[in-house]
Parts: C-alpha cells; sequence; structure tokens
C-alpha cells in the first residue's frame, strides 16, 4: 500500500528537497574528505589508486652531487642508501599538503592548485629543452577502497 497525499503539496515538496540537498551536501563534504585523506596516504605508501608503486627515483635526482658516484659510473654506498630512505614526491612536502577538497553543492573535485602538479600525476617531459623525462606518478583518484568508502557515505546519506 502506498501513500497518497491529496491537496496542495508544493511547500512539502520544497521542504523534501531542501532536506535532500542538505544531506547530499554534508555527503560531498565527506566525500571530500575521505578522498583527500586517501591522497594523502597514497604518498605515505608510494603507490597510486590502482596500487601499483609509483616508479622509483633516478639515481640523478636523488644523488646530483659528482662525489656521490664512483669513477665507474656507478653509485657511492652511501648515496644508495639515501637514496633508498627518500620518499618520492615529497622533498618538501607541499605537493602533499596541497591537496584539498573543494564543495560546490552536492558535488566535490579533490585535487591541487601547484602549477608542477600535473607533470607529476601524468607524467612528461620538463626542464630547460625538456630534456628530462619525468615519469607519470598518479596520487590522484579514486581507488578500489575509496569506492566502498564512498558508497557508504551515500548510503548512510541517503537513510541506506
Amino acid at each position: 500500500m502506498g501513500v497518497r497525499i491529496v491537496g496542495d503539496v508544493t511547500r512539502l515538496n520544497r521542504a523534501l528537497r531542501k532536506l535532500a540537498a542538505t544531506r547530499l551536501d554534508r555527503a560531498a563534504a565527506s566525500v571530500g574528505e575521505a578522498l583527500v585523506s586517501s591522497t594523502i596516504q597514497r604518498f605515505n605508501e608510494q603507490k597510486g589508486p590502482d596500487g601499483r608503486p609509483w616508479e622509483p627515483l633516478a639515481a640523478a635526482t636523488v644523488a646530483p652531487r659528482k662525489k656521490d658516484f664512483k669513477k665507474s659510473g656507478g653509485l657511492r654506498k652511501q648515496a644508495m642508501e639515501r637514496m633508498e630512505k627518500r620518499k618520492i614526491l615529497i622533498q618538501s612536502g607541499r605537493l602533499r599538503n596541497s591537496i584539498s577538497a573543494r564543495r560546490d553543492g552536492s558535488k566535490v573535485a579533490v585535487g591541487t592548485n601547484l602549477v608542477y602538479a600535473a607533470i607529476h600525476q601524468f607524467g612528461g617531459l620538463a626542464g630547460r629543452g625538456r630534456g628530462v623525462r619525468i615519469p607519470a606518478r598518479p596520487y590522484l583518484g579514486i581507488s578500489k577502497a575509496d569506492e566502498a568508502e564512498i558508497e557508504r557515505i551515500l548510503k548512510e546519506a541517503l537513510g541506506g
């Protein structure tokens, strides 16, 4: 058996739409917070949203000083140890710390406003004369765990 309402339901419809919009606005804020958190976690885990590890740093990136290289061209032990400890995309922490969520009603976008962010997300050629190849190290995106969390947040917001 259903519900039947007879008469002017304009105010009721308006109130129901407002309630639904408020719930979705809150849900969008929660989704944004969850995605920012998982993106920052990817920096800590050094992997993309698909779970694959980022390409390691090149020796020249970690050991740019001439004294770090042997005459044969290989890396010295200390330089190798320094290279193994250095985190990818976290030299200053600026990129990681710039990740934020922006909400517009029931819509949310997660990203950064840093100019150099795209080259790290998608890869490409950089430097003078575009002579340095930077591999793609995707940090933005939605993982399987993110999908499950978004679904949980939306179900909760919609009362299910």
